[in-house]
């Protein structure tokens, strides 16, 4: 999967109206709320096969560090 498919995906999962980036800072979204976080982890297992640790999940801000916590040998 590509970075920017994951975007996406992400803009999906959060019924986002604006267009997410690699910079952009998912906790910060005007749709992301208490459930989110269980959703993206969710999102990141079954797509990556990664499971997140909900401890570490709150040092992950932007899509760019989820995409590091994911490892990026994971997107071509």
């Amino acid at each position: 999967m590509k970075i920017e498919q994951f975007c996406d995906l992400l803009k999906q999962e959060l019924n986002e109206t604006t267009d997410i980036t690699p910079e952009t800072n998912f906790k910060e979204l005007e749709s992301y709320g208490s459930l989110s976080a269980v959703l993206v982890m969710q999102l990141v297992e079954t797509h990556f096969n990664v499971k997140l640790n909900p401890r570490g999940f709150r040092s992950v801000n932007t899509v760019h560090d989820l995409v590091e916590t994911i490892g990026t040998e994971k997107f071509s």
